[in-house]
């Protein structure tokens, strides 16, 4: 049986994380990844033609002062970003996108409420922060905003953050935390989400200059390797069970999300060692967020602001709206004056997984779609509906974001740490699974450091 000093389960940006810091510290460790790819729910696919398409939307928010760009500084890496985010377009009742201020229309005394909740936000502290965690949006807004149009706005900066629905389902404390730290890099107060960008040539520009860190540093990267079973003990981990053969490491860190988790961990020793976590882990199977939608190339741009298009409600459809030009950022990855975009709508993982009403909704959400861009449909070179359930990892809902996230160590078995996006950390979407690497690698060290 091949031993290591740390075995870790997925190459995604948590994995490879983990594995790379760990293996600049003296480790031995292994990554194993079921797919032939690195990067898990963050991957770039090439379509022919010249087309380079991610999963999603994959902005990353602070883009060079974000925690995927400090763990890429971590591993001794860096990656070209994309230009830069210049702000919000909203979409109203009257058929129009405007920007974001301009689409509030707000009156003197709603700007200098505005200024004054953001300057709130701004100098609020980590302690203030864990405070809200078990604190809905909705009762923050109604404990600290008057305006109803400051309200509807906030509401959609969540909704973006956490691709969650409803206010009453966004953590309070999320919200708070992400809106500081975007307002902290951004350079004007009016463009509080400037610093967004994404890794020129597509997500995978990232995960595969983190993948070639951690084989420069001497780990080693076990493609299209699916762990079929972690077996454990009392004493930790005892046994890695995959279909070339059995694996054994003192450490084990499972880099997956929860739904995953759960068919390949030895669920029922889990019951026996560690009963109030294995019941936490299922409850939380389905406590994700969901989003459905089209990708489609253009001959044209339909739009050309570098803008992330939004709505509270998609007029029509009663859904929020997410919608991010890609090439307007990122010109290499479509052929030359043709653009890539991605309209999705927010939904819940049990409207999202409900083929009738999702078909009745994409249909719908089509016609609408036409009626924001009229020259869409002549202009469309494909399309590609779809939808994904678990896009952000563990919803970031009241009682579920900071120390009320999943841990990223166990007390009850020795050895066994998690990693990701479901579990210890914080920031959207790519940030919480960075960030959490780091939380994971200090548990680590703090025990096993050499």
């Amino acid at each position: 049986m091949e031993k290591y000093d740390v075995i870790i389960i997925g190459a995604g940006i948590a994995g490879l994380g983990v594995g790379g810091i760990l293996q600049n510290k003296g480790f031995k460790t292994a990554v194993f990844e079921k797919s032939k790819v690195v990067g898990g729910r963050s991957r770039t696919f090439e379509l022919p033609g010249g087309w380079r398409v991610d999963m999603g939307t994959h902005c990353v928010d602070q883009g060079v002062h974000s925690s995927c760009a400090k763990l890429l500084t971590e591993l001794g890496t860096d990656i070209p970003w994309s230009h830069n985010l210049e702000g919000f377009m909203f979409y109203g009742e009257d058929g129009k996108w405007k920007p974001m201020m301009e689409s509030f229309n707000l009156d003197e005394v709603e700007r200098k409420e505005l200024k004054d909740f953001q300057t709130w936000i701004k100098n609020a502290s980590d302690e203030m922060i864990d405070h809200y965690d078990n604190v809905s949006l909705t009762k923050l807004l109604e404990e600290r905003v008057k305006s109803p149009k400051i309200g509807e706005f906030c509401k959609t900066v969540g909704m973006v953050q956490t691709t969650l629905t409803e206010s009453d389902i966004i953590s309070a404390g999320e919200f708070i935390h992400i809106y500081r730290d975007q307002m902290r890099v951004s350079k004007s107060p009016d463009l509080p989400f400037d610093a967004v960008r994404m890794p020129l040539g597509g997500v995978q520009t990232m995960m595969n200059a983190m993948a070639e860190a951690y084989k420069k540093r001497g780990g080693t990267l076990k493609l299209g390797t699916p762990v079929r079973k972690v077996l454990v003990g009392k004493s930790g981990p005892t046994e890695l069970v995959t279909d070339g053969g059995n694996y054994s490491a003192p450490i084990v860190v499972i880099a997956a999300p929860i739904w995953n988790v759960l068919r390949f961990l030895d669920m029922a020793a889990m019951d026996q060692l560690a009963p109030a976590w294995a019941k936490r882990m299922r409850e939380c199977e389905f406590e994700t967020s969901a989003s459905m939608g089209y990708t489609i190339g253009t001959k044209v741009p339909l739009f050309d602001d570098k803008c992330y298009l939004s709505a509270w409600r998609v007029p029509g459809l009663g859904m929020p709206l997410q919608i991010l030009g890609h090439t307007n950022f990122d010109d290499t990855i479509a052929p030359p004056g043709h653009m890539i975009a991605f309209m999705g709508a927010c939904g819940t993982p049990a409207q999202v997984g409900d083929a009738a009403f999702r078909k009745k909704t994409l249909d719908q959400f089509w016609v609408v779609l036409n009626r924001m861009f009229p020259n869409m449909e002549s202009n469309l070179v494909w399309k590609q509906d779809g939808f994904t359930i678990g896009i952000d990892g563990l919803s970031r809902s009241p009682g579920m974001t900071g120390r009320y996230r999943l841990p990223v160590e166990l007390s009850e078995v020795p050895g066994l740490y998690f990693s990701g996006d479901c579990y210890l950390g914080r920031g959207v979407g790519m940030n919480t699974a960075a960030s959490s690497a780091v939380i994971c690698v200090d548990a680590i060290l703090s025990k096993h450091g050499k």
